[in-house]
């Protein structure tokens, strides 16, 4: 055999790069989840502690332990934030609605735990950033034209999800149902603002207690429709 030969069979072959597997490009879909789920923690915790007009996103990525350009890559603005938590909030709220409801002794009594349910819900952190959120919308037009679509969605939802649990409990159509349900969801919001503001937990406590009395009884036909 030549020396020719032996030097090319003795020549190392080149090996191939490995192309990117599916379980890296997951790795980093994760790792984006996990910046963006700090972020919208972080959002939540500020807005809850500073309300949404000294809220920055300076603070929030601070608060979040995340670079800002990190920020920046996952949230372009301020607006693309608030819209991800106004987003993540709901689908967090809608989870335990549903998990609450799911352990209830009836359709029925699920229907009449409602209030004390939102009540639970609504005087969370991040529903008071949510909150924080709705009533800095009133004086940034951008954040009022983005939200606004996603609050229709949101509405027809609940309206859904409502109109579905009197129909599992077999409460009668009434024509009163939407006006009643706006009438609770804004009864818990405001009390919840209370919360904030006279911290008498047991006082308000007493009546939401009042409302689920209140809903028992237009329900049970002891209230006449209009």
């Amino acid at each position: 055999m030549s020396d020719d030969a032996v030097n090319i069979s003795a020549t190392p072959r080149r090996t191939r790069r490995p192309r990117q597997t599916s379980v890296e490009r997951r790795t980093q879909a994760e790792r984006s989840a996990e910046t963006q789920r700090k972020l919208v923690d972080a959002a939540i915790a500020v807005l809850h502690r500073l309300g949404y007009g000294a809220t920055t996103t300076g603070l929030i990525a601070e608060e979040a332990g995340v670079s800002r350009g990190a920020m920046l890559h996952q949230y372009p603005t301020k607006v693309d934030l608030m819209l991800a938590v106004v987003s993540e909030v709901y689908g967090r709220e809608t989870e335990e609605y549903r998990r609450r409801g799911a352990i209830a002794a009836s359709p029925r009594e699920r229907f009449f735990q409602f209030p004390e349910l939102m009540w639970d819900v609504l005087t969370r952190p991040s529903a008071m950033a949510v909150l924080e959120i709705m009533m800095g919308s009133r004086s940034d037009p951008e954040l009022a034209a983005r939200l606004a679509p996603l609050e229709r969605q949101i509405e027809a939802t609940s309206r859904a999800t409502v109109e579905q649990i009197l129909q599992d409990g077999g409460f009668p159509d009434l024509p009163e149902m939407n006006a009643m349900r706006r009438l609770f969801v804004a009864a818990v919001r405001g009390l919840s603002i209370d919360l904030m503001l006279v911290r008498d937990r047991k006082e308000l406590e007493e009546a939401i207690e009042l409302l689920k009395r209140f809903l028992r009884a237009l329900y049970e036909g002891r209230i006449p429709p209009a």
